[in-house]
């Protein structure tokens, strides 16, 4: 329970003592992706949003998650990547914790819903990213129980730390801070769901040429067009 979490650490402690490791990590030859957000909103974008919505209806049903976005706010995640349906991430806490989170891709069914559900009305892949689709398309692709956001259920959590909860903090920070990344390259939420985004597209097709010089500038990420 999230009454349960009382860090040893005060805040400005735990900030300090991540930066150091951070830096010592750097300085050593880490090549580190670290996650810090300490905006009030933690996303500014359709599905950094939709993402921190579901969070929030997740810990309204039970899972505790608020101490992770204690961590992440006081730049404890040191590094965050996220692959095929699944997150890895070194979080700072009382000492240095590897989690691993792997997330159940959309299973065919399910996917072969949403395909449905979005019908004909999703005319590009910019449209999508953008969240610039039809009203009932997006509370479809946003269900909490059937869209694409994943439910509690489909979490498998590692995390090096002793703590029996699931998930712990520093899992909970991974979690936060993955919607950190998605925000600014929705794309990701895709690629941790395991499903191709231009299979929801109307007549999909080869994949189409994306406007990088609009997306770079919406999302604020260099994007290469070559890649």
């Amino acid at each position: 329970m999230c009454d349960d979490f009382h860090p040893r650490l005060k805040a400005a402690d735990l900030q300090k003592l991540a930066a150091t490791r951070l830096a010592e990590l750097q300085a050593a030859g880490e090549k580190l992706h670290p996650v810090c957000n300490t905006s009030r909103k933690l996303a500014q974008h359709f599905w950094g949003c939709a993402w921190m919505r579901h969070l929030a209806h997740c810990e309204s049903g039970g899972l505790c998650l608020a101490p992770g976005r204690t961590l992440l706010r006081h730049g404890c995640v040191l590094d965050l990547r996220i692959s095929h349906c699944r997150i890895s991430a070194l979080v700072s806490a009382t000492e240095l914790y590897t989690v691993d989170l792997q997330l159940n891709p959309l299973d065919e069914e399910q996917a072969e819903y949403l395909a449905a559900a979005c019908g004909n009305h999703i005319d590009s892949l910019l449209s999508l990213l953008e969240g610039r689709v039809d009203s009932a398309v997006l509370q479809q692709l946003c269900h909490p129980d059937t869209g694409l956001l994943p439910t509690p259920h489909d979490w498998r959590m590692h995390c090096t730390c002793p703590d029996w909860a699931e998930p712990c903090p520093h899992a909970a920070a991974a979690i936060y801070a993955a919607g950190c990344l998605i925000d600014t390259d929705p794309q990701l939420l895709f690629t941790l769901r395991g499903v191709e985004a231009a299979a929801l597209l109307r007549n999909p097709g080869p994949a189409p040429e994306l406007d990088t010089t609009r997306l770079s500038s919406l999302f604020g990420i260099d994007i290469d067009p070559a890649l």
